[in-house]
């Protein structure tokens, strides 16, 4: 109830004009029992940036089990990540306060801690299935997951770029030829499966996750 009550008046007014008074009261707690489990307002804002983030990164792996190829759950976690960073919640909180209240050591340190294994989960799958044309290294996965956590970021600041285009250029960079329409491919296919009660297997790939 706290972290939620906060996250809603960080989104709504600022990290700076929102109230600890105000959000304990939403949560239906004391002042007190507030500060005895986030000591200042920025650890409670620095537990609300870890949740969002957290949140992103399930919404990435959820999207990559529900397709059928390793290349379709690849893709489709990267479109999670795109669509997640459209969100205002998001956007708020993760490119207009976090920096500023975290700094950007702490903030990119959050971020890739709890996305950049999603990454590397993603490449080591298609490499296994001989889809990559380099190995599936660390240093490939801290590429690309800046990539597309810039691309998300993009995004959110509304550089003028749509989701389709940062989406089929990041793709092409990890698996040339692979676009937004694999996923598409992938939910066809598990609609006629559906039809005729046949079971769908589940992918193994993911994507990205957070900004950085």
């Amino acid at each position: 109830m706290v972290l939620q009550a906060a996250r809603e008046a960080f989104v709504e007014h600022g990290y700076a004009a929102a109230s600890t008074t105000a959000i304990a009261r939403q949560a239906g707690v004391t002042r007190g029992a507030l500060y005895h489990h986030f000591p200042d307002k920025s650890a409670l804002f620095r537990a609300v940036f870890v949740a969002i983030e957290q949140e992103l990164n399930d919404s990435v792996l959820e999207a990559a089990r529900r397709a059928t190829t390793t290349l379709d759950a690849f893709v489709a976690g990267c479109a999670a990540y795109l669509d997640f960073a459209g969100r205002p919640d998001w956007q708020r909180i993760a490119v207009v306060e976090a920096p500023a209240v975290l700094g950007a050591a702490d903030w990119h340190a959050i971020d890739s801690g709890i996305g950049l294994a999603s990454m590397e989960l993603g490449l080591a799958a298609l490499e296994a299935e001989g889809l990559l044309q380099r190995p599936a290294s660390p240093a490939l996965a801290v590429l690309l997951f800046g990539a597309l956590t810039d691309a998300g970021l993009a995004l959110a600041r509304d550089s003028g770029l749509d989701r389709e285009e940062l989406l089929t250029a990041f793709l092409s960079l990890v698996v040339p030829g692979a676009d937004d329409s694999s996923a598409s491919r992938g939910s066809r296919r598990r609609a006629r499966r559906s039809a005729t009660s046949t079971p769908a297997r589940t992918g193994s790939g993911s994507g990205r996750t957070s900004p950085s």
